[in-house]
């Protein structure tokens, strides 16, 4: 039993010691301040490096810019949407005859 218990208190780590010796995700040069909520990647707070948005029960949600960009890239880009659908329903098809 001394054996179990002496490993879990060597896994044991502080948060804050954590933060002190890494660094951001994104720039690689300031110290993590913050957590991504959707990849959990650690940012700093400049907004280059992360977007913020208040979020339920008064916090706030943070997103880190790799994930903001790859919901950016998901997103669909209605302005095109609708210019194809108009020109698909007002062009008209050409016949090619033999």
């Amino acid at each position: 039993m001394s054996l179990k218990f002496n490993l879990i208190n060597q896994r044991s780590v502080s948060v804050d010691s954590i933060a002190d010796k890494e660094y951001c995700n994104e720039c690689y040069c300031n110290n993590i301040t913050q957590e991504c909520n959707k990849c959990g990647n650690g940012v700093c707070g400049r907004s280059a490096c992360q977007l913020s948005f208040p979020h339920k029960f008064n916090t706030i949600m943070i997103i880190c810019k790799g994930c903001s960009n790859e919901i950016e890239n998901k997103l669909i880009n209605y302005d095109h949407l609708i210019v194809y659908k108009f020109l698909k329903k007002n062009v008209r098809k050409r016949r090619i005859s033999c």
